[in-house]
């Protein structure tokens, strides 16, 4: 009874998608359109010249507010390593490997969702990529298995990885806090502390069990409801051409001991220097430690250098978005948004609400700003700061500010435009069962966050 039900609202919000979800770019721009009205509303008793000047300054200091071209290189950056690591060959083996696994297309959309989860908790860049993988896996292979799929459900599936991201070794807040960012309001840190944390193993613990199910439930029964993949619209991955190792040089760029040996050593020196006090596990320590990872996984230096700079061209569009998005969040900040936002909600709670009131802070903000380490920078004080006074475990407070930036992702499709080259999909085609999940953390978070 309850997954006909489940299935049929999905079919709603996708129908509801198609029509009237525009490309990542035009919402970009739109959303763009819809700050400026607002923030010139919030400002409107200063003069028409004041407010175009403020809000026009606001919007150009965006692009490098708080090292924002910095953090999207950072966020760029572990895009790419996590493509290398997702083409690697283990990783590779273990995805047609899985591929294989499922019988049924409602047992497919719940592996591929489990598999994203479980990878984006490890590195997000690897969730988003290697969900996708999988998913193409399935989709080439379903007519010679002889299953009927729902290709685009399997697209939703594996972008939902991004709604347990930040709860993972790669979460921005968390592994900014971890680095000190915050110690005045929090003192020292460790990224133990949030990521063990009984807020954040029940809740993304949950979330792990109940949106592989939620996909299970989505899929239609019925094969006539059933859409496979086309196969004019999957994007070719990249094939590895060895050459003849005719040379030294030949055999430095083919040879897998190179690439092996330096992710070793990579590995033992970040591991020396973070167990040593010389430095914290903060993001780009973790961003080096992947960088060693696919290194190590690939072995051929050449191949890697391949693989990451087709997962280049898979970032081109968030390169090219992220620059707008940092212009909203700065037309924000000079209005004031975020401030009244934060301030306004903080004034309404009580220790038990207030972390459920940062999650739906946060969760509004990423909606115009889908940057995770962006936000926290504009958010962080007035969050921290309230907390502390209302006597809120600062855990609760950053952790709860971390599943209200994933949670709107699942509406927001800026982060799923890897995922859907690679898949050859629209984000018209996923959202709808996508805003799914953002209905059941709607219920699973706050459950979590009241209970612990």
């Amino acid at each position: 009874m309850l997954r006909p039900m489940v299935a049929r609202l999905g079919n709603a919000l996708n129908r509801f998608s198609a029509r009237w979800v525009p490309d990542p770019f035009v919402l970009a721009l739109l959303l763009t359109a819809l700050v400026l009205c607002a923030g010139a509303g919030r400002m409107l008793g200063l003069g028409e010249g004041e407010i175009a000047e403020s809000l026009a300054l606001g919007w150009m200091d965006g692009f490098g507010l708080g090292g924002g071209l910095a953090f999207a290189l950072q966020m760029c950056f572990v895009l790419v390593t996590g493509h290398a690591m997702a083409l690697s060959p283990p990783v590779q083996r273990a995805i047609v490997h899985i591929a294989r696994i499922p019988q049924s297309a409602a047992a497919a959309a719940a592996m591929v969702a489990l598999v994203a989860c479980l990878s984006a908790l490890v590195h997000w860049g690897l969730g988003a990529i290697a969900g996708a993988l999988l998913a193409r896996e399935i989709g080439r292979h379903a007519p010679a298995r002889g299953l009927a799929i729902h290709y685009p459900l399997l697209g939703a599936a594996a972008y939902s990885g991004m709604a347990v991201w930040h709860g993972g070794l790669s979460g921005s807040a968390p592994l900014k806090v971890a680095g000190g960012d915050g110690a005045k309001w929090v003192g020292d840190v460790s990224l133990s502390e949030l990521l063990l944390s009984p807020t954040n193993l029940l809740v993304t613990g949950s979330l792990l069990i109940t949106i592989p199910l939620l996909f299970w439930a989505l899929t239609p029964k019925s094969p006539e409801d059933m859409i496979p993949a086309d196969p004019t619209r999957l994007s070719p991955l990249p094939e590895y051409q060895p050459v003849v190792v005719d040379s030294p040089v030949a055999w430095l760029q083919e040879s897998l001991w190179p690439g092996r040996a330096i992710g070793v050593l990579g590995l033992i020196t970040v591991g020396l220097t973070m167990y040593s006090g010389a430095r914290k596990l903060e993001i780009n320590s973790v961003n080096l430690v992947f960088f060693f990872v696919g290194l190590m996984l690939q072995g051929s230096l050449r191949r890697y250098t391949e693989c990451v700079t087709d997962g280049a061209r898979a970032a081109g569009a968030i390169i090219l978005q992220f620059p707008l998005y940092f212009g909203i969040l700065g037309v924000m900040k000079v209005s004031g948004m975020i401030g009244w936002l934060s301030e306004s909600m903080a004034s309404w709670s009580t220790q038990t609400s207030f972390p459920l009131l940062s999650f739906i802070s946060a969760g509004i903000t990423n909606l115009f700003v889908p940057s995770g380490g962006g936000q926290w920078g504009v958010q962080r004080d007035i969050l921290l700061s309230s907390g502390q006074s209302l006597g809120v475990d600062p855990a609760s407070t950053i952790m709860a500010f971390a599943y209200g930036d994933a949670w709107t992702n699942m509406l927001q499709p800026f982060w799923a435009l890897p995922l859907l080259g690679i898949m050859g999909l629209k984000a018209k085609d996923i959202i709808g069962y996508t805003a799914m999940v953002f209905l059941l953390m709607l219920f699973v978070v706050p459950i979590g966050l009241l209970l612990t």
